[in-house]
């Protein structure tokens, strides 16, 4: 787990995560990968999906149990916003 939490600090350090939609009951966020490639992060109604491989293949037993890197990034940005 924490080899992809740093990959998602260094994806939110670069800049790589963009805000597409933020609202109370839907997130959608655009996170550029560490190959140049883009995937989909969102929250619809507390559940937290990736559409990398990595995250439809790990969380395929139980949804939402698996954590990416991209959603650390995603993560690290909302962090960012609540600071500031």
């Amino acid at each position: 787990m924490a080899k992809r939490m740093n990959e998602g600090l260094k994806l939110y350090s670069k800049g790589n995560v963009e805000i597409e939609l933020f609202d109370d009951d839907l997130m959608i966020f655009c996170v550029k990968g560490s190959k140049g490639e883009k995937y989909q992060v969102s929250m619809h109604e507390n559940m937290w999906l990736c559409d990398c491989d990595d995250y439809q293949y790990r969380s395929e037993r139980e949804p939402g149990s698996f954590i990416c890197k991209h959603l650390w990034a995603v993560f690290f940005e909302i962090a960012d916003m609540d600071d500031e």
